[in-house]
């Protein structure tokens, strides 16, 4: 989990007015006692949980006008970007790795074969990340 998802449950908990003996119940249901020990799965039903019980989330994560792209860039960027709601980062984050990885400000603004690069990077990221909440 990381903190931005921690938070999110947090502020849910509240925004729904749960106690925290319903809480614990909530979370023993899916076999944890602290939402520090949620993975991937277990997180999307805590937060499934919140929203029939009226909580809407506010994702950070705006989306990038692709439709303006050429059609294989436009493929990579809605890759790239289910890729960060999956784990829950944010375009500043893989702005962040393009800048590092190729001197280039934002990650749309990078050529077909640099974008397939940061794409495998991210893929490669999420996957080390599921292994470590045990996922895969």
């Amino acid at each position: 989990m990381n903190r931005d998802q921690l938070a999110v449950i947090h502020i849910a908990k509240k925004e729904v007015g749960m106690s925290d003996d319903e809480y614990r119940d909530l979370l023993g249901s899916v076999g944890v006692k602290s939402s520090k020990d949620l993975n991937t799965k277990t997180f999307a039903v805590v937060m499934g949980h919140f929203e029939k019980s009226g909580f809407k989330t506010k994702s950070k994560t705006r989306k990038r006008k692709i439709n303006n792209l050429p059609q294989g860039k436009k493929a990579l960027m809605s890759k790239l970007e289910a890729i960060i709601l999956d784990m829950g980062l944010d375009w500043p984050y893989v702005d962040g790795i393009a800048k590092r990885s190729f001197k280039i400000e934002k990650a749309q603004w990078l050529e077909p074969r640099e974008l397939l690069k940061l794409v495998q990077m991210m893929i490669k990221h999420q996957n080390r990340q599921q292994k470590k909440q045990g996922e895969v």
